[in-house]
């Protein structure tokens, strides 16, 4: 395969998300992927996201490494924190909450998640020669999260000017894209989007209704509005 670019390869975040797995397939039409990283850090859907990125990994034949965070667990949020977690802290899970508090950004908010990730896919990347590191911020969430921005990025990248020996960039393909535009771009690189879980649960399918949920349901629908294409972007329990 001929690349666009001439890199020596990439190291992508991979949750297995919509997100995440159109970043890489985008990044595969570019670049050589070195390896597939996925974090383990007590989230409620920790079991399914697993599952998605090892199947998407083994997709495209790549590399895929998860890195074990548990003390990451204690910081979580109780919107992401697994429900055996907080039967032990005699913790009850939120019941009907309303859809304006259900996209508060301060229930999901894990302390300096994608900042930690970042760092960690730093010391892969010089580690293994890669000149880039990929994760799936896009512009929908950047309204909302602050680390889905190019000043993010862009600001990291000035750090990692300074604690790499080889000036390993971030790179966001997706950060200009709101999700429907995601979906029709992995529309049109054929992403296996029944391989994807981007749900906040860790239930038998996802869930319909959580802010993940929500999100890609209605960029999916708006998609098979204006195209019809309904058979290829079809989600998992979705």
């Amino acid at each position: 395969m001929t690349f666009t670019d001439p890199k020596n390869g990439a190291i992508v975040l991979l949750s297995g998300g919509l997100d995440s797995t159109v970043a890489l397939a985008d990044t595969l039409t570019r670049q050589p992927v070195m390896c597939v990283l996925t974090f383990d850090y007590g989230q409620r859907a920790a079991k399914k996201e697993l599952q998605a990125t090892r199947a998407i990994a083994d997709h495209y034949g790549l590399m895929h490494r998860v890195i074990p965070l548990p003390w990451l667990a204690d910081l979580l949020p109780q919107a992401l924190t697994s429900l055996q977690t907080l039967e032990l802290q005699g913790i009850q899970p939120e019941e009907n909450i309303s859809r304006e508090a259900l996209f508060d950004v301060n229930r999901v908010w894990v302390p300096n998640r994608n900042g930690l990730f970042l760092n960690i896919a730093a010391c892969f990347a010089e580690a293994m020669k890669a000149d880039t590191i990929v994760f799936g911020a896009n512009a929908e969430e950047g309204v909302d999260f602050p680390d889905n921005t190019p000043e993010f990025r862009d600001q990291l990248n000035a750090v990692f000017a300074y604690s790499t020996l080889t000036g390993v960039r971030v790179e966001t393909p997706v950060g200009q894209l709101n999700k429907t535009e995601i979906i029709q771009r992995g529309v049109a690189l054929n992403v296996p989007f029944h391989l994807i879980w981007s749900c906040y649960e860790g239930t038998e399918q996802q869930c319909g209704q959580c802010p993940s949920c929500l999100r890609v349901k209605a960029a999916r629908d708006q998609v098979a509005a204006t195209s019809g294409q309904t058979a290829s972007i079809e989600f998992k329990g979705a």
